[in-house]
C-alpha cells in the first residue's frame, strides 16, 4: 500500500490584474437558432364533436393539439439535436443576459464553431431524410388515426423552410458612431434625443456586462464549492471517478478564467497537486489522509465562498469593465 500525504493549504493574497476588461478581447457572444416542425396541428370543435353549448363552455385554447406524425421518428429527433447543439454552446460557455446569448472565451471558440458545425451537419441530414420520409409517416400515421383530416397536413414542397438550426456570433460592444448631422437645424433636437438613447443604451450594456463578469467569476465558484461539498459529505473517502471529475472540474476552471480569478486559481492549483497520485483505494485504506483532503476542500470552501473576499474581487473587476 501506498503511503500518501496531503498538507493543507494556507490562504491566498494574489491579487488580480488591474488590467481593463474588455469582454470583446476575451471572448465572443454566441447564440443558437433552431426551428422545426413540431408535427403537431390545433383541435377544432368540429373535430371534437362539440356541442354549441360546450363550444361556449370551454375557451378556444382549451380545444389542444394532436399529433400529425409518430413523435419518436419526427419531433424528438430534432429537440434532441436542438438539445445537444445547446448543450455544445453551454459547456464551453457561460449565460450572458444580453439577447440570450452566452460568452464563449476565445480560447474554446473554435472548438464551439467545430462541434456546433458537426451538428449543423448532422441536422440537415435528419432534415432530407425526414422529408424523404414525409409520405411513409404520414400514411402510416393516417392509418393508425383515419380521424386526422387530411387538411391538417402540409404539402411536402413547403417542409423545408420550417427547418433551420444555425449560430450566430456577435462582439460585446459600444454603440456605434453616429452619422453628423450637416445644415439641418430641424434635426438638431432629434440628434440630442438620439444621442441621449445611444448614451442610455451604453450605459445600460456596461451594467450588463459588469453584472455578468461578476456572474461569471461568482459561479465558477460556486462550482468548486459543490465538488468541495462532495468531498465534505464523503468525510474525504471518495471514489477514484469523483477525484477525476475534481481534476476535470479544475482544468476546466483555468481554461474558463478568463477574468483572472487569481486567488481561486491558485487554491485549486495547490489543490489538484495535492490530489495528485491519489486513488479512491488510497483514502478508503488511509483515514488520515481522507480527513485531511475533506479539511482542505472545507477551507477551500469557506475562502472562496468568503462574503468580503466574493465582493471585494466582484467589486475590483466591474470597476475595470470597459466597451470598446
Amino acid at each position: 500500500m501506498t503511503t500518501s500525504t496531503l498538507v493543507e493549504a494556507a490562504p491566498s493574497t494574489t491579487e488580480s490584474s488591474p488590467e481593463p476588461i474588455n469582454l470583446y478581447k476575451l471572448g465572443m457572444l454566441f447564440v443558437v437558432k433552431c426551428r422545426y416542425w413540431t408535427c403537431r396541428a390545433g383541435n377544432d370543435a368540429n373535430e371534437l364533436e362539440l356541442t354549441a353549448d360546450r363550444i361556449e363552455a370551454k375557451a378556444l385554447a382549451s380545444f389542444g393539439s394532436k399529433d400529425l406524425l409518430d413523435p419518436a421518428k419526427t419531433r424528438k429527433v430534432f429537440q434532441q439535436l436542438e438539445k445537444k447543439a445547446r448543450h455544445t454552446l453551454e459547456k464551453h460557455s457561460r449565460p450572458f443576459a444580453a439577447a440570450n446569448a452566452h460568452f464563449v472565451p476565445w480560447n474554446s471558440v473554435e472548438t464551439v464553431i467545430g462541434e456546433l458545425e458537426a451538428l449543423k451537419i448532422e441536422f440537415n441530414v435528419a432534415v432530407s431524410q425526414f422529408i424523404a420520409d414525409y409520405p411513409c409517416l404520414h400514411q402510416d400515421w393516417q392509418n393508425k388515426h383515419p380521424e386526422i383530416p387530411d387538411g391538417c397536413y402540409p404539402l411536402a414542397l413547403g417542409l423545408p423552410e420550417k427547418f433551420s438550426l444555425s449560430w450566430h456570433a456577435f462582439k460585446v460592444t459600444g454603440a456605434p458612431d453616429l452619422t453628423a448631422v450637416e445644415d439641418i437645424e430641424m434635426e438638431i433636437e432629434q440628434r440630442r434625443v438620439h444621442d441621449q438613447q445611444v448614451k442610455l443604451m451604453e450605459t445600460n450594456l456596461e451594467e450588463e456586462c459588469q453584472q455578468f463578469v461578476e456572474q461569471y467569476v461568482l459561479g465558477f465558484r460556486k462550482e468548486v464549492a459543490e465538488f468541495c461539498n462532495q468531498v465534505i459529505s464523503a468525510k474525504g473517502q471518495v471514489h477514484g471517478k469523483t477525484l477525476n471529475a475534481i481534476r476535470d472540474r479544475i482544468d476546466k476552471f483555468h481554461s474558463m478564467n478568463v477574468f483572472g480569478d487569481a486567488d481561486a486559481a491558485s487554491k485549486l492549483t495547490k489543490l489538484k497537486q495535492q490530489i495528485a497520485g491519489l486513488s479512491g483505494q488510497d483514502l478508503a485504506q488511509q483515514p488520515d489522509v481522507a480527513a485531511k483532503l475533506s479539511r482542505a476542500c472545507q477551507a477551500l470552501k469557506n475562502q472562496i465562498l468568503n462574503p468580503d473576499s466574493v465582493s471585494q474581487l466582484t467589486g475590483r473587476l466591474k470597476r475595470r469593465v470597459v466597451l470598446d
